[in-house]
């Protein structure tokens, strides 16, 4: 449990939540027991619950695996009292240790972070949290410029589980992200009324919610630039298809004359023209390449090749 307190406002910071960590609070918070019961195990959907003295909402932070290629939602739980906000997660998570040690740090940007309310600390804790997504999204550009650089190096067969992989990953981090805009929207209503004293705040949380459409905006560029791709890797592959398929259709209308010639030429029959005379060999092979060039011809003028 990690505390800090500024301007007569507190954080907590729980990790990992035990049962003794939800009885502490039940001792030194008036909080609902249904609302403790929420924080372990977690509650595995956005929430945002307005009671007389506190406000308790459930978002999460999309977090990428590197190993595993996908991205993941990890929720963290918001108890906001009027003095006091308690951040509960149960894996460490890189947003909430940038904002505690910005606040050990530095005492200026403390006193920034801890302004004349909790709902300047959500703000501040969100920024960071909005922050860490956008930098998140990198590793996807990065992964799209490697497949538009793949397929235009004719490694398109290559390329369909590598577009597999980013739409999977994309999705994963729409689903990971999209509560939050429903819990901003939602406290940007709820702010005036938990908070009648400090009409800014409704400002604070619209800007949460600029961040965040800017970060979702990205996300649907991200998609458009994949969806294209996959259509021109798509189109690339019918086209090298295609051209496999008409050169063996051609292959196949030039030899298959000759393989006639060559098979009728090989029944033993008396009245066989060529079977049995000096050189009948050379024969059938100066006939058969005879009719080769000239299926050949027949189609290089008809720019069939």
């Amino acid at each position: 449990m990690k505390t800090i307190t500024e301007n007569n406002l507190t954080w907590i910071d729980i990790e990992k939540p035990t049962q003794k960590d939800t009885d502490w609070l039940r001792v030194n918070f008036n909080f609902h027991p249904v609302t403790l019961s929420e924080l372990i195990p977690s509650s595995q959907r956005e929430k945002v619950e307005h009671f007389n003295d506190y406000l308790f909402l459930v978002t999460y932070v999309p977090i990428f695996n590197e190993k595993k290629r996908t991205t993941t939602p990890i929720e963290v739980d918001f108890l906001i009292t009027r003095d006091h906000l308690i951040t509960v997660h149960n894996e460490s998570l890189e947003p909430i240790k940038t904002f505690a040690e910005k606040c050990q740090n530095n005492l200026e940007l403390r006193n920034k972070y801890f302004g004349s309310t909790t709902g300047h600390i959500f703000y501040w804790i969100n920024e960071e949290v909005l922050n860490f997504a956008e930098r998140q999204l990198v590793h996807i550009g990065k992964n799209i410029q490697r497949i538009e650089d793949g397929i235009f190096k004719s490694l398109e067969r290559d390329m369909i589980r590598e577009i597999s992989t980013i739409k999977r990953d994309i999705l994963d981090f729409r689903i990971a992200i999209r509560p939050l805009h429903r819990i901003f929207e939602s406290l940007t209503r709820k702010a005036l009324k938990f908070w009648p004293d400090n009409n800014d705040l409704a400002i604070y949380f619209s800007d949460l919610l600029g961040d965040y459409e800017k970060v979702w905006n990205e996300i649907d560029n991200y998609t458009d630039t994949i969806n294209a791709l996959e259509s021109t890797n798509a189109h690339l592959l019918n086209d090298k298809t295609n051209a496999i398929v008409k050169t063996f259709t051609i292959m196949s209308f030039i030899t298959f004359p000759t393989i006639l010639l060559i098979t009728l030429l090989q029944i033993n029959t008396a009245t066989n023209p060529i079977l049995g005379r000096d050189n009948d060999f050379w024969i059938i092979v100066g006939l058969a390449s005879t009719m080769i060039i000239a299926m050949w011809l027949y189609f290089k003028t008809r720019k069939w090749l």
